[in-house]
């Protein structure tokens, strides 16, 4: 063979896989790998494919159209004589054969005729009796006619017409015996008997298991239509019979022996796959008879086969193959949605059933069912009617099915679906148990929070009695140690201690009743230099001052006498006590107020921050010759200018006081004290030796007494607590310039 032949041989074996392949993605695929390269060659592939399928859609345009002419030329004819009633002219068949006697005519198939018949002997029974009709003794016919002989030998099945004898008529033309099946095509007989959704998809499932049966067998129908699975009623069980296997192909026949030719048409155009209307020279298998079946399924649903009537009411051959190659089926569901309210409720009732209910029992499952089985790519059906009766069975048993994607949510469904008892007593139990634990804790929770109250009320009340009690003992103590102060008022000191003792001050709660006996008892004790007991007071007495609005306990004499106590026993409180002070009083109001803040903070060197906020209470105070108390408001001014180290100006305001006419012997002390520390600090140590000295000596001469223009006056301890302050400041930084 030359290079040409080859070449030939190569692309005719190409051309016929191309053919093969029925996604039109996977077609262009494989020729793209095919003719990589070589893209000239891949065109004309391409070009010769399109054409083959235009060659048979010519060829079958044709056909219809020499259909067309030859009835109406027959219609135009004159009538010939009538025939006979039970057999037609060109049947030349006896009224017997062999055992068998024949009644009448059935029907014809899609290679023969079929007769009722009666067999006499060996049993006695009516049969159907087939003879093939062979105007021309064509031999594809007869070879097609001992296929189905063969194939119907081979079925045991109870869905499938059985099979009793073979022969040949006396002119040669071959015949067989078999069942006699009398009932309805399927749909007429589901219709007339109003069957229900459910029972159509368990009668189709009878169908399936048949077909499963003669693929099996190695036998494809091709001709799986209503008319050809009829249906009987036997003990009250529908019953379906597939008969007419005459256009049967084995699926064991080689190449050479295949009967069927690509351009020989054979099959009911309605219900044939893709494959079978392509006349591309595709082989049909089994799952061309599972789309038939999709389509079976289509019409027991909807009523209607998937064809697209849109065009037309009767399509040609041509259009049907148009439709099944080009045209998207629509899912059931949606025929059901589009048809007109009427229509639909008279299919409803052919279904025992209502519009609405049909739609909802169609749509979801059935729907992915139907559309698997009308795939037009046969590898994305069913592969086997095994396969289709399993998931409508599951679809009935309310089970997951295969043709439709997995869910979570969709398989739950399923579950509860066909658990319904299991599942509603199991959600009965868990809601009896929600609700008992919703009660149990309720109950729970009720007695929790009448526990707590009970709690709360015995808490309550026992607070109240201590309250109570410890009022009481305040009171009582309140009492007694203003006893005490009153007995060391009028120097009953023995007595005072005793009360003292069996109520100390700690057993008294620092309040604005309880200042006036603090502000007393620390009065006396500072006089009598009971510091220790002095400190405690004034303790108790800045604490009840932080409970109540400032003004109300501490006033100037308090401030001074807390400030001197607390400077005698701890400079650290008296620096918290000072910032306490500028806290609630600062900026003073008045002059007499500013003169009283100054001196309380002063009495120890203080920060810059603390000299900057005292600033406004010197503005406040003034010139001290224009205050009530022109002496201790020079001191005040003289404190501040030393802080600020300010010395000048502190020895013009201690000239000031200390030249002042109502000067008492304790302020002159105090304002000798400062001036000696303002010479020390210009570094004047004689005049600061000198300032000091008087100071001292004022002091030690008064003893604690106090005089004005020489005439004596009620002492303060706080002042001379002052003043000897300082004094004890000034000899220190005296000795310190001394160095």
């Amino acid at each position: 063979m030359n290079a040409n032949g080859h070449d030939e041989e190569i692309s005719s074996a190409i051309m016929e896989v191309a053919l093969s392949l029925d996604d039109p993605d996977a077609r262009r695929v494989f020729l793209d790998r095919v003719f990589e390269n070589r893209e000239v060659a891949r065109q004309e592939m391409t070009k010769l494919l399109e054409a083959t399928d235009g060659a048979a859609t010519f060829f079958l345009e044709a056909r219809e159209e020499r259909a067309q002419v030859t009835a109406n030329i027959l219609s135009e004819a004159k009538p010939s004589s009538p025939l006979p009633v039970r057999f037609s002219r060109e049947e030349s068949v006896p009224e017997k054969l062999g055992p068998y006697r024949l009644i009448s005519r059935l029907g014809e198939g899609g290679g023969g005729v079929v007769y009722e018949a009666e067999q006499e002997h060996p049993i006695r029974r009516r049969v159907a009796l087939k003879i093939v009709r062979m105007d021309e003794e064509s031999p594809s016919a007869l070879a097609r006619f001992d296929i189905e002989r063969q194939a119907l030998a081979l079925m045991d099945h109870p869905n499938i017409a059985k099979v009793f004898e073979a022969g040949t008529t006396p002119s040669g033309k071959p015949f067989f015996a078999m069942e006699l099946v009398t009932g309805e095509p399927i749909v007429r007989y589901c219709n007339r008997h109003k069957l229900d959704c459910a029972a159509r998809l368990e009668l189709f499932v009878l169908v399936c298991n048949a077909i499963q049966h003669a693929h099996q067998k190695g036998v494809i129908h091709r001709d799986i239509k209503p008319s050809n699975i009829l249906v009987t009623e036997q003990d009250g069980m529908h019953v379906a019979k597939i008969i007419d296997f005459g256009i049967a192909k084995s699926s064991g026949v080689t190449r050479g022996e295949a009967i069927t030719a690509h351009d020989q048409f054979f099959g009911t155009p309605a219900y044939m796959s893709p494959e079978q209307v392509a006349l591309t020279g595709i082989d049909v298998d089994t799952r061309s008879d599972i789309f038939s079946l999709g389509v079976l399924l289509y019409e027991l649903l909807t009523g209607a086969t998937p064809i697209d009537r849109s065009t037309t009411a009767e399509p040609t051959f041509s259009q049907i193959r148009k439709s099944l190659l080009t045209w998207e089926t629509l899912r059931p569901s949606e025929i059901l949605a589009k048809l007109p309210p009427e229509n639909l409720r008279t299919l409803a009732t052919e279904r025992s059933t209502d519009s609405a209910s049909l739609v909802s029992f169609v749509k979801g499952d059935l729907d992915w069912i139907v559309m698997m089985a009308l795939e037009k790519n046969r590898m994305r059906r069913y592969q086997t009617a095994n396969g289709l009766a399993t998931d409508i069975k599951r679809f009935l048993t309310h089970q997951p099915i295969a043709a439709r994607p997995p869910s979570g949510v969709y398989v739950l469904a399923k579950f509860v679906r066909r658990n319904r008892l299991a599942f509603g007593a199991a959600v009965l139990l868990v809601m009896l148990l929600i609700t008992g634990l919703a009660i149990t804790a309720a109950m729970y929770e009720s007695e929790r929070k009448t526990a707590i109250e009970q709690l709360r009320l015995k808490n309550e009340a026992q607070a109240a009695r201590n309250q109570e009690s410890r009022l009481r003992k305040q009171a009582d103590a309140r009492s007694n140690v203003a006893r005490a102060a009153f007995l060391l008022d009028q120097g009953r000191i023995d007595e005072a201690d005793t009360l003292r003792r069996d109520y100390p001050l700690s057993s008294i709660e620092p309040s604005l009743e309880a200042a006036a006996v603090f502000r007393s008892l620390g009065d006396w004790n500072s006089e009598h230099g009971r510091w220790d007991q002095a400190h405690q007071c004034f303790q108790l007495l800045r604490q009840a001052n932080r409970q109540d609005v400032a003004q109300k306990i501490l006033q100037g004499d308090d401030l001074m006498a807390i400030s001197a106590a607390l400077l005698r026993q701890d400079a650290a409180q008296y620096r918290e006590f000072r910032d306490e002070v500028m806290e609630r009083y600062a900026p003073a109001e008045g002059q007499q107020k500013a003169e009283h803040l100054l001196k309380v903070c002063l009495l120890y060197p203080a920060e810059a921050g603390i000299l900057e906020k005292l600033r406004k209470d010197v503005d406040t105070m003034g010139d001290p010759r224009r205050t009530p108390c022109p002496a201790w408001s020079a001191l005040s001014l003289s404190l501040y200018c030393l802080r600020d180290s300010s010395c000048d100006e502190a020895l013009d305001a201690c000239e000031i006081g200390i030249t002042s006419p109502e000067c008492k012997s304790s302020c002159q002390a105090s304002l000798e004290a400062v001036a000696a520390m303002a010479y020390a600090n210009i570094g004047n140590a004689d005049l600061a030796g000198t300032s000091l000295r008087k100071a001292r000596d004022i002091a030690r001469n008064c003893d604690g007494k106090d005089f004005a223009q020489g005439k004596p006056i009620r002492p303060y301890w706080f002042d001379w607590a002052i003043a000897e302050l300082l004094i004890k400041e000034a000899g220190e930084c005296v000795e310190t310039a001394s160095r």
